[in-house]
C-alpha cells in the first residue's frame, strides 16, 4: 500500500461517521464545525491527543470522547486534521 492510498483511506474515515468515537467541536458562533473522528488513529498520529486522550478527565457524553476547541477555526482544523 503507498502513501497516497493510505492518506486517502484516513480521509474516507474522517468524512463517514461509522464507528467513530471522539467528537471534536470547533469554533464559536456563528462558525462552529463538529468533526468526528477515531481516537485510536487520533492518539497515535499525534502526541497531542495521545495526551489528551490517555487523562482521565477526559468527558464523555452517550459513549463518545468530546473534545471542545472554541479557540481554533473550523476552517484551520480541517486543515490539521488531515
Amino acid at each position: 500500500m503507498d502513501n497516497e492510498s493510505l492518506i486517502k483511506d484516513f480521509s474516507k474515515l474522517l468524512e463517514s461517521s461509522q464507528d467513530f468515537d471522539t467528537k471534536i467541536i470547533v469554533g464559536e458562533e456563528p462558525n462552529i464545525k463538529e468533526f468526528k473522528a477515531h481516537s485510536i488513529i487520533l492518539s497515535t498520529r499525534s502526541t497531542y491527543f495521545k495526551t489528551a486522550l490517555s487523562s482521565r478527565w477526559v468527558k464523555k457524553e452517550n459513549g463518545a470522547i468530546i473534545f471542545n476547541k472554541p479557540n481554533i477555526s473550523p476552517t484551520v482544523f480541517e486543515i490539521l486534521i488531515k
